[in-house]
């Protein structure tokens, strides 16, 4: 058995396999260390899990039901009025709804948090009418809605990629068949297609909760201490590092879990039409109020999740923007670009590697280990942070005896941190083109005696040249709105856009937050046109 295993090892091992191995490995590092951080608790973890634990668990269930849900209301009809029917704006709507993927959950925070200060007369007379009680009710209950609000408008699309995809593929007969059934359009909907869409919105579901447990600025700015929240508060303000480890492992835990249950869902429900003659759904022509209808479910989640917080951002920069750029934002905004972009192109290089690696050499153990790489995204930025500040001060401890050398801190942490949390946001992309692109034409030119090197240079890449782009831009704009991760590892006075905004915002500086919030927006709008651009001959 040994023997075999290191003949099929030895068989496979090359240039190509050992690096992709050893980087996998690396990039594993702080994982493996979170996952050992079970083991360990500090002597403080009991005070933790009597006095702030329960609440810290409450409230990330509490948002992720809340948020789920109103993803929910503003994703699923708005897919299905875009993929079953046709209305003035159809095609605006298809592919503005996903707008508001550019735009942070924590500067939306800072958009509808004037909703929970305008709600404050209000507070006041509950408070003279009915007590301090109802007054605290009343408030939590405000705060609670507006926040979950915000990040479901800015989360919606998600769910909104996934039933439009799933809606759009569902086969004419079976609408058809129920329809002469006499089924009404609605009936239609609740029986037929959001069934099938299950595995669909299970999928989209399991992103909008991993998001809701990521987020760190938009609760710490409502108040709402969530289990990120609490890594922050137990490490740097009770000082209790291996009870943030553990918080940490712990939500490390309940990502995998989710990560579980939506493949579990997705295996267990998969509708199929063997046969392959199925003609797609039609969109129905609507007219009059049911046209009316299907053009305020797609018009509401655009305003609230991208409109809204673009005009009101633009009229508190258009306020402060020269007090802002009198200030350091120049530099932190080629702080955020310079390291943006480097980190995106080391990503974007490493994906290549990893996919033409698993071209090569497509093994069991290889692919399993490129896999699970992927946790890294899943896993909430200040959970990962955690994970490298550890693995990063070990690594310190050792090299004290050898050298002067001081990884954490610096931007090498920083960078590090974003190559084990991003690198499935490259890899996604670029595995897909070349496994779509490229074909058997690696075999071609290796039978006509070229090497594996000149055939990723001269066949590889420029058939990928769009998708490596696209692969870099998405890498880029998810570096420049990370707030969580930056804020954790970021060597001292150094800031980015994310850093700026949510301090000015934490000072009270509301107007001039909006300058570099508008940046990240803008630079996430533009991405995303860009990847729409590029993606587009790979998807025809």
């Amino acid at each position: 058995m040994i023997g075999a295993l290191r003949k099929r090892f030895r068989r496979d091992a090359d240039p190509w396999s050992a690096s992709s191995a050893l980087l996998a490995l690396l990039l594993l590092a702080p994982l493996v260390t979170l996952t050992l951080g079970l083991l360990h608790a500090g002597p403080q973890w009991d005070h933790v899990v009597s006095t702030v634990l329960a609440k810290y668990v409450s409230n990330t269930l509490i948002l992720m039901a809340s948020v789920t849900t109103l993803a929910i209301l503003l994703a699923v009809p708005a897919a299905w009025c875009v993929s079953a029917f046709e209305f003035p704006g159809r095609r605006f709507f298809d592919w503005a709804l996903v707008l508001p993927l550019a735009i942070p959950t924590y500067v939306a925070a800072f958009v509808y948090y004037q909703a929970n200060e305008s709600a404050i007369p209000l507070l006041i007379e509950i408070r003279k009418a009915c007590g301090i009680d109802a007054f605290l009710a009343a408030e939590s209950l405000i705060r609670y809605t507006i926040l979950s609000l915000a990040l479901a408008a800015v989360l919606y699309p998600y769910l909104y990629l996934s039933a439009r995809a799933s809606f759009s593929q569902q086969r004419s007969q079976l609408i058809e068949a129920a329809q002469s059934l006499g089924r009404n359009p609605w009936s239609v909907f609740l029986t037929i297609a959001l069934p099938l869409a299950r595995p669909a919105l299970a999928a989209g579901t399991s992103l909008v909760v991993m998001e809701v447990i990521n987020d760190y600025g938009a609760v710490h700015f409502f108040g709402v201490p969530t289990l990120t929240e609490g890594i922050f508060r137990t490490w740097f303000g009770l000082g209790d590092r291996d009870s943030a480890l553990r918080i940490a492992s712990f939500v490390m835990l309940a990502v995998f879990a989710i990560l579980l249950l939506e493949q579990f869902q997705r295996g267990r429900a998969r509708f199929a039409d063997p046969s392959n003659r199925s003609r797609p759904m039609q969109p129905r022509i609507l007219r009059g109020r049911q046209a009316a209808a299907a053009v305020l479910a797609c018009a509401l989640p655009l305003v609230l999740g991208f409109l809204f917080p673009l005009v009101q951002l633009s009229i508190w920069a258009l306020q402060a923007w020269q007090d802002v750029l009198q200030s350091d934002f120049l530099s932190h905004l080629l702080n955020s670009a310079l390291l943006a972009a480097a980190t995106a192109a080391v990503l974007t290089a490493i994906a290549l590697l990893f996919a033409y690696t698993r071209k090569l050499h497509p093994v069991k153990w290889l692919r399993s280990l490129m896999r699970m790489t992927a946790l890294g995204y899943a896993a909430p930025g200040a959970v990962v942070a955690v994970g490298i500040l550890v693995t990063l001060g070990a690594a310190d401890r050792f090299l004290s005896n050898h050298t002067s050398i001081v990884l954490s801190g610096s931007l090498i942490a920083i960078s590090f941190a974003y190559l084990v949390r991003f690198l499935t946001v490259s890899l996604q992309p670029v595995r897909a083109g070349m496994n779509q692109i490229c074909g058997s034409l690696d075999e071609a030119s290796r039978m006509l005696g070229h090497g594996k090197f000149y055939t990723l240079r001269r066949i590889n890449l420029p058939l990928l040249h769009g998708t490596l782009w696209a692969a870099f831009t998405l890498v880029f704009v998810d570096i420049l709105k990370e707030l969580p991760l930056t804020i954790i590892l970021r060597p001292a006075d150094f800031e980015t856009m994310a850093t700026t905004a949510f301090s000015l915002a934490k000072e009270g500086r509301i107007h001039e937050c909006a300058v570099p919030s508008l940046v990240l927006l803008l630079a996430g709008g533009i991405g995303l046109a860009i990847i729409n651009r590029l993606l587009r001959p790979i998807r025809q």
